[in-house]
């Protein structure tokens, strides 16, 4: 009797959560249409009403990871004696629920998708040699998109009676891929995060840092764990050709919003994707619409463990962005006497061993760019932004509480720790040491009196 009246309370709170969080998301479209800051203004006690639903419907280890995150950040707002602090930082997560309804409404129309569907038919026939070139490839593209439903496409691809050591082989390449994504596309709370907090930093150079650190990242996966494959790239390239259009449009698309309007990133994925997914739905059969529709509002009320940490994240972000604590900690990080490539480097290995201890890379890159960005950076825009999405990817790919890490191991049926750290924690290592390099050498060029880049 107490379990069914358990159970019908998480059910209850399931539904008010959703309807809270659709409330929410067209609050932050009217707001961002209209220039408002009225619909703001009314959302702030819908965010909080939807927290402290969203609490009873996750489990008790993100219950206590909320508030081990919260409370210090109430403690220090207090301290510090501006309560209003906490204030700040929830009008700063305002933006988060339209940003997950939208990337909720983005995996309901790649379920959808013929592209999809025709892409994930190559793959299958691609040679064995080449699958795990196809695995690492597939999920940096489904990934772009999908995020972590990634692993739902692609786990049927491996061959059903292969060992446990290759399947866990696939999904390591499909990990890995899958999280390299954030350093470019749109679609992740990464990119968001990151580029919110740098709006002078045009999102086309950060896109094309991505893809530079992507092409490292293939051309490193091919010389160590897809030996071999290389003869195989463009049957695999051309497997996800099908891929290209409808990924390559809308990120297209975003970019272009955001250069010519002067949106932050995060605004123009909200602006762009809803009316472009209304007009590919208008050249759909019937019944495609109501499918996505459905789908979505099914997803929307699976978002409660995200976005309680990407709110709660926030706001100690944004108290910590300012305390005088911070400032006397990171003092010399901020004044400039740390080298840009040891900064680059302690932080990243930093967000990295964090991530494995079980801190996912959500609260310390929140973290590290609200710190290095309060005053004047110290290092350039670009090598900050490298700095966090290089945080998140890696961090996400290894992490014992990374949300990705834990679908692969499920969709490809792996016992625990089978992907950690295993032939990730040998690339994370060296891609990451070669990544700092660059974003340390793009740095220095990017300093006053140096050539001008990108």
């Amino acid at each position: 009797m107490e379990r069914r009246a358990s159970e019908r309370l998480r059910s209850a709170s399931i539904g008010l959560g959703r309807a809270l969080l659709l409330a929410l998301w067209a609050s932050e479209l009217v707001a961002l249409l209209t220039g408002s800051a009225t619909p703001a203004a009314l959302a702030r006690p819908l965010l909080l009403a939807y927290g402290a639903v969203a609490l009873l419907q996750v489990g008790p280890a993100s219950r206590r990871l909320t508030l081990g995150l919260a409370l210090p950040a109430v403690v220090l707002a207090l301290v510090e004696g501006r309560p209003a602090l906490l204030l700040e930082g929830l009008d700063q997560a305002l933006l988060y629920p339209a940003f997950l309804g939208t990337i909720a409404l983005v995996r309901a129309l790649a379920a959808a998708h013929p592209a999809v569907d025709r892409a994930r038919q190559r793959a299958q026939a691609l040679p064995r040699e080449a699958r795990a070139l196809g695995f690492f490839l597939g999920g940096h593209a489904f990934g772009a998109v999908l995020t972590a439903g990634s692993f739902a496409v692609l786990a049927p691809l491996a061959d059903a009676r292969a060992s446990g050591a290759e399947r866990a082989r696939l999904a390591a390449m499909a990990l890995r891929g899958s999280c390299l994504a954030v350093l470019w596309s749109p679609f992740f709370v990464g990119m968001a995060l990151v580029t919110r907090h740098l709006p002078e930093l045009a999102i086309w150079r950060v896109t094309l840092l991505g893809l530079a650190l992507s092409l490292l990242a293939l051309l490193l996966t091919l010389a160590t764990d897809a030996r071999g494959a290389a003869r195989f790239l463009a049957p695999a390239l051309a497997a996800l050709a099908p891929l290209l259009p409808p990924v390559g449009g809308a990120a297209a698309a975003i970019v272009l919003v955001a250069s010519l309007s002067g949106l932050p990133s995060l605004a123009a994925v909200l602006l762009v994707t809803p009316p472009a997914a209304a007009l590919w739905l208008v050249t759909r059969p019937r019944g495609t619409a109501r499918a996505v529709a459905s789908r979505t509002f099914e997803l929307a009320g699976r978002l409660a463990e995200e976005m309680l940490l990407v709110g709660v994240v926030t706001v100690l972000g944004r108290v910590l962005a300012v305390s005088s604590l911070t400032k006397l900690l990171g003092g010399p990080l901020l004044a400039g006497h740390v080298p840009g490539w040891l900064l680059l480097g302690g932080l990243l290995a930093s967000i990295v061993l964090l991530a494995i201890l079980g801190l996912h890379p959500l609260a310390t890159v929140a973290i590290t760019m609200a710190l290095l960005t309060e005053g004047a950076p110290p290092v350039t825009p670009l090598a900050l932004a490298g700095l966090g999405l290089m945080g998140w990817a890696l961090g996400t790919m290894l992490g014992s509480t990374s949300l990705s890490l834990l679908v692969a191991r499920s969709a490809f049926e792996l016992p625990a720790r089978a992907l950690s750290p295993g032939p990730n924690g040998r690339f994370v290592l060296l891609f990451g040491g070669l990544s700092v390099a660059l974003l340390a050498l793009l740095d220095g060029l990017g300093r006053p009196g140096a050539p001008t880049i990108v």
